[in-house]
């Protein structure tokens, strides 16, 4: 993962028993709890669709606080990665490279 830019999430306890491995309600940096899931995924395939949602980290399952730089080479108007559809770097047109 990148280096930390400053955005926090933390666990709510009802949602503990999911992930075993994390302490709830301690605010940690969102690149360390992204890197968690991934590796939870991984570790066990099944899980995806239980502790992840529209994004990597369940809006349910944790609370946000902190904002971030906006990443070089994403689309303007696009607030995070997965609303743009878009890989950073990729030129400007429609999502996932396609020119208008």
């Amino acid at each position: 993962m990148g280096a930390t830019r400053g955005r926090e999430a933390r666990l709510k306890k009802e949602h503990a028993k999911l992930y075993p491995s994390l302490i709830p309600d301690a605010w940690t940096p969102v690149e360390k709890l992204l890197q968690h899931v991934t590796d939870m995924i991984h570790q066990d395939r099944s899980q995806s669709g239980v502790i992840t949602g529209r994004r990597l980290l369940h809006d349910e399952h944790f609370e946000f606080r902190g904002s971030s730089a906006r990443p070089t080479g994403l689309p303007e108007g696009s607030t995070r990665l997965s609303d743009s559809g878009a890989e950073p770097g990729d030129p400007p047109g429609l999502p996932g490279n396609l020119s208008e």
